[in-house]
């Protein structure tokens, strides 16, 4: 058992004898993740338990509870905080049990589960603001993109780009910001994918790490979850699902209705300045925390960035960049490092 089991077990055992609670039984970690956090399920006679270590000087722990309150309060299915320690960095929090999305999605129940998953985005895009709650500018989603530049380019595959390449990837950050920031500008979640959603037994999806949500372009969630490294789906699938979420947006009030062009330019844009973003954070998370199981998860986001940027005629420049020199580069590292 490692000192963070061992604290963690013996934190909850004191916190759950004060609350009534039975003692703890046993205690295992859970799936690695890309942040500092860890987490462990917990069992005691009664109950089972989410133990989390999240290290105070690197993770934000009070505003993961702040979102949890508020999302709870405003109808959105997250875990409970049972118990925390904000200084310590522990806490018990409700157990959503083990049938992620990502494990669990296949093409005959897609549909299903991502209109459960939808109502979720929904409600919380239908939260109002408040003051603790960040907002993602034009600068932060343009440094956002230029991990791709630094960090994958760069530092992964040690790219020399020409004077050229360089202005074509200038041009795509201006043609995405151009968009994103006139979109209309809704709570985020801003990672909600697969890995992020649980399949509950009520039918709805339980909503996870939600600790960097943020008021952004609109279409932030929906492509997060349409666009998901995890489940493929054809152009008319994920037309349809961007249909029933846009129903539900525009019977809100949430979005205006526009083209259909429109709109999906919109909605692929922004799947690219995420599919930059993730690029850059998953090299950096190798190179720099020395955590290189996502790193092939870079082939299927520089396939989805090489598709949507050769939809359209300013981009198709970018695109043939991606496809004729970045594409091989990341197949000889990957075979390299892997």
């Amino acid at each position: 058992m490692s000192e963070i089991e061992k604290n963690l077990l013996e934190w909850s055992n004191s916190r759950l004898s004060v609350k009534g609670g039975l003692e703890v039984l046993n205690i295992r970690p859970l799936r690695q993740e890309a942040s500092a956090r860890k987490y462990f399920r917990i069992n005691s006679k009664e109950n089972t338990y989410v133990g989390v270590y999240s290290p105070p000087e690197v993770e934000s722990n009070e505003q993961f509870i702040f979102l949890a309150n508020l999302f709870k309060s405003n109808g959105v299915t997250v875990p409970e905080v049972v118990i925390s320690d904000e200084n310590l960095g522990f806490m018990l929090v409700e157990d959503f049990g083990d049938k992620s999305y990502q494990f669990s999605i296949n093409k005959s129940n897609y549909h299903h589960l991502y209109s459960a998953a939808i109502e979720e985005m929904i409600t919380i895009q239908s939260c109002t603001d408040h003051p603790k709650l960040p907002s993602l500018s034009k600068e932060d989603m343009s440094d956002q993109m230029d991990l791709f530049r630094s960090w994958f380019l760069s530092d992964l595959l040690h790219l020399e780009i020409t004077y050229e390449e360089n202005e074509l990837i200038n041009e795509l950050y201006t043609v995405v910001l151009d968009d994103l920031v006139k979109q209309p500008q809704v709570l985020s979640h801003f990672d909600f994918e697969s890995r992020n959603l649980m399949v509950l037994e009520n039918g709805t999806a339980g909503v996870l790490d939600f600790q960097d949500a943020t008021f952004g372009p609109i279409f932030l969630d929906p492509v997060s979850l349409l666009k998901d490294l995890y489940f493929e789906m054809n152009e008319k699938e994920i037309d349809g699902l961007l249909t029933l979420y846009l129903s539900r947006a525009y019977e809100l009030g949430l979005i205006e209705k526009k083209k259909t062009s429109e709109i999906k330019k919109s909605f692929d844009l922004t799947g690219l300045q995420r599919q930059l973003r993730i690029m850059g954070t998953l090299s950096r998370l190798y190179l720099r925390d020395n955590k290189p199981f996502r790193l092939t998860d870079l082939i299927k986001t520089l396939e989805f960035a090489t598709y949507n940027s050769a939809k359209y005629k300013e981009l198709k420049g970018f695109s043939a960049f991606l496809k004729n020199v970045v594409s091989p580069v990341l197949t000889k590292t990957l075979n390299k490092i892997l």
